[in-house]
């Protein structure tokens, strides 16, 4: 193998089943494709601590367009952020439930103060931020609730 360096890893037996099940849980082909994932993941949540770190982000959430005044104070909120907004999409689900997405360029401290703002208006039910280094490309996910 070019380019690879072999390690070996010591794990008690009990662990490792249970990684072992988790990861053909999730459809891994080898233990190596797993292990690689969580350093990829370690590394990324290093620089989502980073508030200075530059990073894309896409904010998906659900809110219900029947809610009084959500939709001045989603428009407000989208006014006060345009700067760092690249695209979006709005897609209606049944009822009065909206889904939506805001993908947007900035420093990590924005994008998290962006989606904290957006989550936290009355009427938006859920949230979820997913970024990206623009750097590595190391991906990292935000769960949000809003009320």
């Amino acid at each position: 193998m070019d380019g690879v360096t072999r390690i070996g890893v010591s794990l008690d037996p009990e662990l490792l089943n249970e990684f072992d099940l988790s990861i053909s849980q999730k459809g891994y082909v080898s233990r190596s494709e797993a292990i690689r994932d969580l350093i990829r993941d370690t590394l990324a949540e290093k620089e989502w601590k980073n508030e200075t770190q530059m990073m894309v982000g896409v904010l998906v959430f659900i809110y219900d367009s029947g809610h009084d005044g959500i939709h001045d104070q989603l428009r407000d909120l989208g006014r006060k952020w345009r700067s760092d907004v690249v695209g979006g999409l709005r897609v209606p689900l049944e009822g009065k439930k909206v889904l939506e997405t805001m993908t947007a360029i900035g420093v990590m401290g924005d994008l998290k103060n962006m989606s904290n703002e957006l989550t936290s208006v009355k009427g938006v039910l859920r949230g979820k931020l997913t970024i990206a280094s623009a750097a590595s490309g190391n991906m990292h996910h935000m769960g949000l609730r809003g009320d």
